[in-house]
């Protein structure tokens, strides 16, 4: 990443930044190696955890813990490969605000369920894949409304999406709860966003 990329995708280039501050401290408080109490105590989530302590900046704080170093640079390295060109496409202030509700999504979505039915209620879990899984279902978004634009680069993708969330569905320490309700996040809030900007541009 150079000095032109961090000028042009600050909203990018800050999500990992904090992320990576994030594991220099889980590493200076834990070691290389994170326990599940230990990164809850960090501020990752737990449905039960956030019932009884009402702490609902779990749903943001969680996406910046991760378990060991292949986590956090394969999770990097993903973000700022697709983060910077959703960046470009959906200007900084609509990217962050599907940044934001797909970070909100993906621990909120999960939560709901675990207050109507338990689940996932003995789970901790953490990592910013939610918010990539976010901008997976951001460029859906734009491959729907901008099918000449954008299609091609989704179905492109789509083999990709498609193992990923196998790989969540097959691995239990890999949240799929969490990459399909980031996903959501990131397709609606994207959906809405920009059909509200297709639906003023026809007006005015």
């Amino acid at each position: 990443m150079n000095r032109k990329d961090y000028k042009n995708y600050p909203i990018t280039t800050s999500l990992i930044v904090i992320s990576v501050i994030v594991y220099l401290l889980s590493i200076i408080l834990y070691g290389p190696t994170m326990n599940a109490y230990q990164a809850l105590h960090l501020g990752a989530y737990n449905g039960f955890y956030v019932q009884h302590t009402h702490e609902y900046y779990r749903f943001i704080t969680s996406n910046f813990i991760h378990f060991g170093i292949l986590h956090i640079v394969v999770n990097c390295y993903s973000l700022y490969g697709l983060g910077v060109f959703i960046e470009k496409v959906l200007g900084k202030t609509r990217y962050l605000i599907v940044v934001g509700i797909a970070a909100l999504a993906t621990n909120g979505l999960p939560y709901l369920l675990y207050l109507y039915n338990g689940f996932e209620g003995s789970s901790v879990s953490g990592g910013i894949s939610g918010i990539i899984f976010g901008l997976i279902g951001a460029l859906g978004a734009l491959a729907l409304l901008y099918r000449d634009i954008f299609m091609h680069i989704w179905r492109s993708l789509l083999p990709n999406l498609i193992f990923m969330l196998l790989i969540s569905f097959f691995v239990p320490e890999i949240s799929l709860s969490g990459h399909v309700s980031g996903f959501i996040g990131g397709f609606i809030a994207t959906y809405i966003l920009l059909n509200q900007k297709r639906h003023h541009d026809e007006v005015y």
